[in-house]
């Protein structure tokens, strides 16, 4: 009996080197051998793949040369495609309702990151109560003036978060483990905004209260942690409003999406006092950085490294393969 046929977007697994030879013992593994988005739908048109039961993308860097999968790639995919497991937890690049138009089923790897991203977070949460980042780059100045100058400027505006009030835009998996480690790690509050209610159990582990309204927790936060998937209903969701209505000399993080927050309001907030400081993995025009933020001293800039983990890179590679084996080959649910 042939083996269904696997489309690999991409490299092959780098970590998980057992798993991945049982995989193509079970699977014929065709290479994509991407080069463009147009040299990909090319290449389905002309069907040189020909037919295939599932894509795979271990990493998520990985097939990005194939980008945007819009509606009209998607047409050229062949009718013989069941599944496609990808890499990462967010899916902005993907037009879903396309693909499941054609009864494609999609797997994400979501949960891999929530560890990884949480204690980013947290990161970005002590950096902006401390003003770590600020104070790090004097200490790389090398000069004992500014050393002196800054260790003592930051003694007028940092806090401990111990106490004060964190704001969660959303409850989901990786929200609910930053707010696990706020709470019970720095001794921080809750309150939340989602439009699912946490359960009972939840709220009460986090000791969590849920507002109705975007602006009530924007009113009531010290800091706000912005965890949601990016998608039209999120474009902006952090806006001019948004920050209007909070108090004076607050902060925010970002570990979701760079568009989620509205980088022209947030600049204008910084300028204006009504946020202290802010801790950014992720930014609207990514890769490229704000020239204004660089500038500013108590903001805390990264490199969209939430989910950069080893451990994280594991869990890809385990729940791509796990998951097309059980959809095709033991007509089990998918993990994701």
């Amino acid at each position: 009996m042939p083996r269904p046929r696997v489309l690999l977007l991409g490299d092959p697994a780098r970590h998980l080197d057992d798993l991945w030879s049982d995989f193509q013992q079970k699977f014929e593994v065709i290479p994509a051998n991407l080069t463009t988005h147009d040299g990909f739908k090319q290449a389905l048109r002309e069907k040189r793949y020909g037919d295939f039961e599932a894509i795979i993308k271990l990493a998520v860097e990985n097939g990005t040369e194939s980008y945007p999968w819009n509606a009209d790639l998607i047409s050229h995919l062949p009718s013989s495609l069941k599944v496609f497991a990808a890499a990462g937890a967010g899916f902005d690049w993907l037009d879903l309702d396309a693909l499941n138009e054609r009864g494609v089923a999609f797997a994400n790897s979501r949960g891999a990151g929530d560890t990884a991203t949480s204690d980013l977070a947290l990161y970005l949460i002590l950096s902006v109560f401390r003003l770590a980042s600020y104070s790090e780059r004097a200490a790389r100045t090398g000069d004992p003036e500014t050393f002196n100058r800054v260790h003592l400027e930051i003694g007028k505006s940092a806090h401990n978060p111990r106490g004060h009030v964190l704001g969660a835009v959303g409850l989901g998996a990786i929200q609910k483990e930053i707010a696990r480690k706020a709470v019970h790690g720095l001794g921080m509050k809750l309150v939340y905004y989602d439009v699912a209610p946490a359960d009972a159990e939840t709220e009460k582990a986090l000791g969590a209260e849920r507002v109705d309204s975007l602006e009530e927790l924007a009113r009531r936060s010290d800091c706000v942690s912005v965890s949601v998937p990016y998608m039209k209903l999120t474009h902006h969701l952090i806006d001019e409003a948004f920050f209007a209505a909070m108090k004076p000399g607050s902060r925010i993080v970002n570990t979701a999406r760079g568009p989620v927050i509205s980088q022209d309001a947030l600049i204008a907030a910084l300028k204006s006092g009504k946020l202290l400081s802010a801790g950014l993995d992720v930014h609207e025009f990514e890769p490229q950085v704000s020239k204004e933020l660089i500038e500013m001293k108590h903001v805390t800039l990264t490199t969209h490294i939430g989910g950069v983990a080893i451990e994280t890179f594991h869990e890809f590679e385990r729940l791509t393969m796990t998951n097309i084996d059980r959809f095709l080959l033991q007509g089990k649910p998918l993990l994701t």
